[in-house]
């Protein structure tokens, strides 16, 4: 194929693309209007956006895809678009859930009340469809030059997972022939994989781009939770395993953090 033809069928394809895109934006204008007459609905409402957000995702990096494979050229203007949109999707619910990686395994239970109506299943394909996104957004951007903002951005997911998961009623569904018990563990699985991405991302920048502490920090406080998850779920190997990393990372903070307040005590000198 010509690139005259490649260019002429991506234009093609483009357009019913953004057709889509424009449908789908609709659909979220239309939501947020509904939520400004009915306040009360403002969390359904949200997640119900959050769905049509991980779909505009979607639409972005099939149009990436494209440009590389008609044009050879990186469709970076659609990844940013679709990075941005996710990232705003994750701040936006850790707002309504004030999770952080201080926070006790029940001190999400104020938020979950608010969305009672979702049953476990609901909510592990929720926040699966955002892990599952993010993946496929991180695999696309891997050469790009948003690489590091990935380390933040699995962080982030990982307290909306955590969010999202009951784990007061998990401790009740300890037998495979309760109702919803796949559905939990499997939750469960999820979020300990993203607290593991995220604290790998994390020394990934460390090591191969920044040098700075605060990805060493970063990976403390999320290896922190992981530990907690782990002494939770009764995995002893892997509550050990994990302690052992966060005392390696404090070591390795320590250093550095000493290492600069000497270079400031010559440099004084």
């Amino acid at each position: 194929m010509s690139s005259a033809n490649k260019k002429s069928l991506f234009k093609e394809k483009e357009k019913k693309y953004k057709d889509k895109l424009s449908d789908i934006e609709k659909d979220i204008k239309m939501i947020k209007s509904t939520l400004k007459k009915n306040p009360e609905y403002e969390l359904y409402g949200k997640i119900k956006v959050a769905v049509l957000t991980i779909q505009k995702s979607a639409v972005n990096s099939e149009l990436s895809i494209l440009s590389q494979a008609l044009l050879n050229i990186r469709g970076d203007s659609y990844l940013n678009e679709a990075r941005k949109e996710i990232y705003s999707l994750l701040v936006d619910f850790l707002t309504l859930s004030k999770i952080d990686f201080f926070s006790t395994l029940t001190d999400n239970q104020e938020f979950l009340s608010k969305i009672s109506a979702m049953d476990p299943k609901e909510k592990l394909v929720f926040v699966k469809g955002c892990w599952e996104m993010i993946n496929r957004l991180y695999e696309l951007e891997l050469q790009g030059k948003y690489r590091w903002s990935f380390p933040d951005i699995f962080q982030k997911l990982s307290l909306v997972i955590f969010s999202f998961l009951d784990f007061k009623l998990l401790e009740k569904t300890k037998n495979s022939d309760m109702p919803y018990y796949d559905e939990l563990h499997e939750h469960l699985e999820l979020l300990v994989d993203c607290l593991d991405k995220s604290a790998q991302e994390f020394r990934n920048k460390f090591e191969l781009a920044t040098k700075d502490v605060e990805s060493l920090q970063n990976m403390q406080k999320i290896l922190e939770m992981l530990k907690k998850i782990y002494n939770f779920s009764g995995n002893q190997q892997g509550e050990v395993k994990t302690a052992n990393l966060i005392e390696s990372t404090k070591e390795k903070i320590e250093s550095i953090l000493n290492k600069d307040k000497d270079n400031k005590q010559t440099l004084k000198k």
